[in-house]
């Protein structure tokens, strides 16, 4: 029943998702960058982003699966996640640059752009042990509200407390598929919140 629990945790904060959450996220909050912006934007915008982010990425990877370029979705294997790793940063680049090119600079460019650079540096690291992308992905999403909360004094408790609450989930369902080691865990984590808070405490 735990493993059961763990995998559809697994699912529901899968690092290709992020990206789409985040989008929600960032349009929700009232912000100067926000208000500059048309109100269909707002809408259009994390539709895109689940094209990009998730959908494309994911084809890219079943087209791996078929081709035998990978073995599983887990890509249990630190070398089976290079190429899937450099597919996300380029999909995440090109979803930034199509983003640029809107109306008005908004949060969710900047988000894109350390998403991007947090995919490159995890395959980086990668290299040297199997870090745990969902946890980044996670401390990803949590890093960038702290450095919105501090940059802006904005009053983002509770969205801090359920992307707390989903990141150590998260972790949890990680270390009970025995998927990472919980060194692998906390420095995916800790590598995401440090790289977007510091991000965005410069936004």
């Amino acid at each position: 029943m735990e493993e059961k629990i763990a995998r559809i945790i697994s699912v529901l904060f899968h690092p290709l998702l992020m990206p789409t959450y985040a989008a929600l996220l960032l349009f929700s909050i009232p912000s100067h960058f926000n208000f500059a912006l048309p109100l269909t934007y707002q809408y259009l915008v994390p539709a895109f982003v689940f094209a990009t982010t998730f959908l494309i990425s994911a084809l890219f990877i079943l087209i791996y699966l078929k081709m035998g370029l990978v073995k599983s979705l887990e890509m249990k294997d630190r070398k089976e996640r290079i190429l899937p790793l450099i597919t996300m940063a380029g999909i995440y680049y090109l979803t930034y640059y199509l983003l640029k090119q809107g109306p008005a600079p908004t949060l969710f460019n900047f988000f894109m752009l350390g998403a991007t650079m947090l995919v490159l540096l995890s395959l980086l690291v990668n290299y040297l042990t199997k870090i745990s992308i969902h946890m980044v992905a996670m401390g990803g999403l949590f890093g960038t509200f702290v450095g919105l909360a501090i940059s802006f004094h904005y009053d983002l408790w509770l969205i801090l407390f359920i992307l707390a609450l989903a990141s150590g989930l998260t972790g949890f369902a990680r270390l009970n598929l025995k998927t990472h080691t919980e060194f692998q865990v906390y420095i995916g984590f800790v590598l995401g919140v440090l790289v977007m808070m510091g991000l965005f405490l410069f936004v």
